[in-house]
């Protein structure tokens, strides 16, 4: 796979969150590695698409391998661009996301052109899961950001006090403003302080020209606590913002992995959101702050999400409390902040994520040879159960026989393996009781000294059945040993490799 490449096809300069999940899943790919044909279809979305071009080196060569990260509704519009043929005899990977618990029927037709369906969070994958006939795989976009803004440039832009405590809250009305619910954070900020303390808020949104009852509203909402600020900013001007900020706040309904929290998250602040939905991935009890809800039922149609499906109402009292106590335990909330930071930067790496990548191609591969995997398997299982045969005729052709010696087994307690007529054999690890321990040493030292309490007790021999040989690469020092004080008598990777083991250590 790593020589072949992929046909990644996304929304690859728009400002959106399907956008900024494209550039992170082709981070990760091109961290793998792995050749890359990029496929830009950004003009099918109506958000902007400014962000600067990727870093990325693509061909245009065509793949055997899709990748397709785009919104689901917008499968048919992709076809129609880039034809059957971009599909056929490919294996294909759809990249979906969505926000709430009961996947569209409407769009299983989807199904028909894809070989397996990659989605952020388990949120998504636990709905699609039980109606997909393909596999559905969590694989998360890379979280970790670039390089953090300047809180000084972001805070000197937005005239604020060194004193003053500013909540942020970022969204965008295509998003859907029921679902993202910033008049709940209003609620709750103006329950949390009065007029007179040094607290702040603001709502940054773009595309408010979208849903201009809704803009109106939110423009009413503001005052001289609460700033509203519409329209695209620079890429380094919302780093700044972000970093202008003391605590992040989303009172979200429903969200599919929520990447403008894992944002806060990875540049270290303190977040409060709603506790419920895709950002439960990587928010918890000691990096965030997590908000009481309850579901309840959507009244009427609102974009795809239809009356009669659940989301999240979150509980504005409680966001009101909790605001209140990280501007009050600043130190406390600042920990958290920097614990989200860690936690992001080691579970959402390039690094982390092209390493789940990698191995989910090595299950891909597998995939596409299944019938002659099957067949190994059955094979070597059938060699599994001719094991112990081939050991006794290994052990009769190179140990006495004049004698009934004790032979250490390396096994997992497979009782058969210890039929060594003329011989007492014994599991190793094991009890004091004879039985199998139930688990391996935890290192070479403790396996050395295992050995060494059994050949006390008058252990002649070591022997491991080809299914164990691994021991001898995974515990090297414990190999190292054997070679220098015992003496090899056997090695038949096939059944078994044995050692003497020899009195003068």
């Amino acid at each position: 796979m790593t020589k072949s490449g992929v046909n990644f096809c996304g929304y690859l300069h728009t400002e959106s969150g399907v956008g900024a999940a494209a550039r992170g899943y082709i981070a990760a790919l091109r961290a793998v590695p792995l050749d890359l044909s990029l496929r830009d279809v950004s003009d099918l979305q109506i958000n902007r698409s400014a962000h600067p071009p990727l870093t990325v080196e693509s061909s245009d060569e065509l793949y055997p391998l899709n990748i397709v990260c785009a919104d689901t509704e917008l499968h048919y519009a992709i076809l129609q661009r880039f034809g059957e043929e971009f599909f056929k005899g490919r294996y294909n990977i759809a990249i979906w996301a969505w926000e709430l618990l009961r996947f569209p029927p409407r769009w299983y037709d989807r199904f028909a052109y894809y070989d397996e369906v990659w989605v952020a969070t388990s949120f998504i994958a636990n709905p699609l899961a039980a109606i997909s006939p393909l596999p559905v795989v969590r694989v998360p976009p890379v979280l970790t950001i670039d390089r953090p803004g300047s809180r000084e440039r972001g805070r000197e832009r937005l005239g604020l006090e060194p004193d003053e405590f500013l909540y942020l809250f970022i969204f965008d009305f295509n998003s859907h403003f029921e679902r993202k619910n910033p008049l709940a954070i209003v609620s709750a900020f103006r329950r949390a302080f009065g007029k007179s303390e040094r607290a702040r808020l603001l709502l940054k949104c773009v595309n408010g020209h979208f849903a201009p009852k809704h803009w109106q509203r939110l423009r009413q909402a503001g005052d001289a606590r609460i700033r509203i600020e519409e329209g695209y900013w620079p890429a380094e001007e919302m780093r700044d913002l972000m970093a202008a900020c003391d605590a992040y706040v989303s009172l979200h309904r429903s969200e599919g992995t929520g990447l403008t929290i894992s944002d806060a998250m990875a540049n270290g602040k303190p977040v409060i959101a709603t506790g419920w939905s895709g950002n439960m991935d990587f928010m918890t009890a000691f990096n965030s702050f997590a908000v009481d809800y309850s579901l309840t039922t959507i009244k009427e149609n609102i974009g795809p999400y239809q009356s009669g499906e659940t989301w999240a109402e979150p509980n504005v009292e409680h966001a009101a409390e909790l605001m209140r106590y990280a501007f009050e335990h600043r130190e406390e909330a600042n920990g958290r902040g920097m614990r989200a930071r860690r936690d992001i930067e080691q579970n959402y790496s390039v690094e982390t994520i092209a390493t789940l990548i990698r191995e989910r191609f090595r299950a891909i591969e597998v995939r596409r040879r299944y019938a002659e995997f099957q067949s190994e398997v059955v094979t070597k299982f059938q060699n599994y159960q001719a094991l112990p045969r081939n050991i006794q005729q290994t052990v009769q052709a190179h140990l006495p026989s004049d004698r009934r010696d004790i032979v250490l087994v390396v096994s997992k307690g497979d009782e058969a393996l210890l039929d060594l007529p003329g011989y007492e054999a014994w599991h190793f690890p094991r009890q004091n009781n004879g039985r199998y321990a139930g688990y391996y040493p935890t290192d070479s030292a403790a396996a050395i000294a295992h050995l060494g309490e059994l050949r006390r007790q008058g252990a002649r021999y070591l022997l491991f059945p080809s299914t164990a040989c691994w021991w001898l690469e995974y515990y090297r020092e414990f190999k190292e040993h054997l070679e220098r004080h015992h003496k090899l008598i056997a090695n038949d990777r096939d059944a078994c490799v044995i050692y003497q083991l020899v009195d003068d250590e």
